[in-house]
């Protein structure tokens, strides 16, 4: 079990030897009850903040554990069998309406991300456990292959200023072509599948497993008929995107618009 899993595993056991419930719990360390809860369904971040509170109310050590086993990867509990499906891929798929694929970012535009929910070291060891993610995609051993559809809306997003959209936006032009292709599905395509929602496939060891962005699905997908369904709506999706070197131009055109 990852060190993340146990942590949170263990802060809910610690809480029910105590014979506290979760509302109970929540008002001795002066945080909400949805917190809570929260951070034991892995839907919210475990943050050293929390566990010093944690620690000062119930005498326990959990600082201690976080600094010596969880420091080194703060993903999510719900993001890390997707992330292992990931390191495992020779093919990823991802499919984005908002921002930039996490392997595909900057350290400024990552950093304007991850900081919008959290600060002071645990958001620099996110930072710096995103960026080490991209390895994968250069590593001399097997890269993953990585083909990413935007919609045009991802270049006009404002995260950061107009220095790291540019940088970011510039970027994708410049990414390695052997192993990365940048797809824009155009504005005046209007209305498509691909407004449901971002998601993401990984090819490893010869099947295809699927993610759908966001906490409230809180696992790699691998039920054939879900899968199926991605697979056809990226297959749809794919039909509005012009050539890589039409998105490549519509990519450096939007880069263009946040020159400062």
């Amino acid at each position: 079990m990852p060190a993340s899993d146990l942590l949170v595993k263990n802060l809910r056991i610690t809480r029910e030897l105590l014979k506290l419930s979760q509302e109970a719990w929540a008002s001795r360390i002066h945080y909400s009850a949805s917190q809570v809860s929260g951070i034991e369904r892995g839907e919210r971040p475990v943050t050293p903040d929390y566990l010093d509170v944690v620690d000062r109310a119930f005498g326990t050590a959990f600082v201690e554990y976080y600094d010596e086993h969880v420091r080194v990867d703060p993903s999510p509990v719900w993001l890390k069998s997707w992330l292992e499906r990931q390191k495992e891929a020779t093919l990823l798929r991802y499919f984005e309406l908002a921002v930039v694929p996490a392997l595909l970012q900057t350290e400024a535009y990552a950093r304007e991300l991850i900081e919008a929910s959290t600060t002071g070291p645990a958001a620099e060891d996110a930072i710096a456990t995103r960026l080490a993610r991209r390895e994968i995609l250069t590593r001399d051993l097997k890269p993953v292959r990585l083909t990413a559809i935007l919609d045009e809306n991802v270049l006009y997003r404002h995260v950061g200023g107009a220095r790291v959209m540019r940088e970011q936006l510039l970027a994708l032009t410049e990414a390695r072509r052997d192993t990365v292709s940048v797809y824009v599905v155009p504005a005046e395509v209007g209305s498509y599948i691909g407004l449901d929602g971002s998601f993401a496939l990984a090819t490893t060891h010869g099947r295809v497993v699927g993610f759908v962005d966001g906490p409230l699905h809180e696992d790699a997908i691998e039920d054939i008929d879900r899968v199926d369904d991605l697979e056809r709506r990226w297959e749809l999706i794919r039909r509005y995107t012009p050539t890589q070197e039409r998105s490549l131009e519509l990519i450096t055109k939007a880069a263009d618009t946040w020159a400062t």
